[in-house]
């Protein structure tokens, strides 16, 4: 594991489990923390999953390590306790926590 990465439980959101969970190991996508409210600033995040099985043989919740996408992201906020949404375009996908 990179130091930058974090071992994470992501609970997928029903609509995601009816659609099927991703069967890649990679998945990156755009959070939103849940501790700031909304209306949420323009800026975004994206947050990248590695899986050591995918999701889809996981099933729900999945365990993931995660790491920011890019250096200038707020890599302090990636805590144990934290919690953030996934989004796949405007729709919220995965609740993520973050255990260490």
């Amino acid at each position: 594991m990179q130091p930058s990465e974090h071992r994470a439980r992501i609970r997928w959101s029903a609509p995601r489990v009816q659609r099927g969970l991703p069967d890649a190991l990679r998945y990156v996508h755009a959070i939103r923390f849940t501790e700031d409210p909304p209306p949420w600033p323009d800026e975004s995040w994206s947050l990248v999953c590695t899986f050591d099985a995918p999701p889809s043989e996981q099933g729900n919740p999945s365990l993931a390590r995660v790491r920011f996408l890019v250096d200038a992201a707020p890599h302090d906020r990636l805590k144990p306790g934290l919690k953030c949404w996934l989004f796949e375009g405007p729709t919220q996908a995965a609740t993520v926590e973050v255990l260490d």
